[in-house]
């Protein structure tokens, strides 16, 4: 079992976005959301997918209360006002 493809190390590609000619092994393939999707560019062109674009894909736990929380004991005697 041979490879499917040639390795293109010699070989030129148009960028899908300003159509510049570049390296074929250069050429980078586009991501939105996470999607692949079929557009090469080159590495000036090349836009990584944002983070932003993920929220809600994953869960997200930020506590913020302690179980079994003591509160201060002098918390009550600050409070009193002296006469």
């Amino acid at each position: 079992m041979g490879r499917k493809y040639a390795s293109g190390k010699h070989a030129f590609g148009f960028c899908d976005r300003c159509g510049f000619r570049a390296r074929y092994s250069e050429l980078k393939t586009e991501s939105v959301a996470g999607n692949v999707i079929n557009v090469r560019v080159c590495p000036s062109c090349y836009d990584p997918d944002h983070p932003q674009n993920f929220l809600g894909k994953y869960p997200v736990d930020d506590p913020q209360a302690l179980r079994d929380a003591r509160p201060d004991p002098a918390l009550e005697e600050s409070r009193v006002i002296p006469p």
